[in-house]
């Protein structure tokens, strides 16, 4: 079984406290503990696999389509810059950051968060384990971060 530790939260930290609460702006995200994995991911939520099949990644897609291009993080990503869509057809190769429509948290223990601003501030969109949507205007094509924080 993995295991996640928020690292922030172990130093008492109010930046931890803003995240489990998911009030104000954090200067630092927690990590899940485990090494990135990146691996190939279903196209759409729909086309995803059964329940049981977590894989602990949440999926980024460039829009609406069933065949959008998509990428998949396991950890935090204090900026989107320099990743791009790794899969899909309609924005292949197009910049993550500023580019996502919606989202499909495949982690059945933690929720994700996707920021308007690097380094995790400003607006916000949460993600709850299993959730696939699009995402909230304010956020939506104008995502620069992503971080986690356990809740179940």
């Amino acid at each position: 079984m993995r295991t996640r530790t928020l690292s922030a939260v172990v130093a008492g930290s109010a930046t931890a406290a803003l995240l489990l609460t998911g009030v104000g702006t954090a200067t630092a995200a927690p990590a899940k503990s485990d090494q990135l994995r990146k691996t190939a991911a279903p196209a759409t939520a729909e086309a995803a696999p059964a329940r049981a099949a977590w894989d602990g990644n949440i999926y980024l897609y460039y829009s609406t389509a069933a065949n959008s291009a998509w990428r998949a993080y396991y950890s935090g990503t204090p900026d989107f810059a320099s990743d791009t869509f790794n899969a899909g057809v309609d924005g292949y190769g197009q910049r993550v950051k500023n580019n996502v429509n919606r989202a499909w948290n495949n982690d059945q223990r933690w929720a994700a968060h996707i920021w308007y601003n690097e380094n995790y501030q400003g607006a916000v969109d949460t993600f709850s384990p299993g959730e696939a949507r699009q995402l909230k205007v304010g956020v939506r094509n104008d995502n620069a971060s992503l971080s986690w924080t356990l809740v179940g």
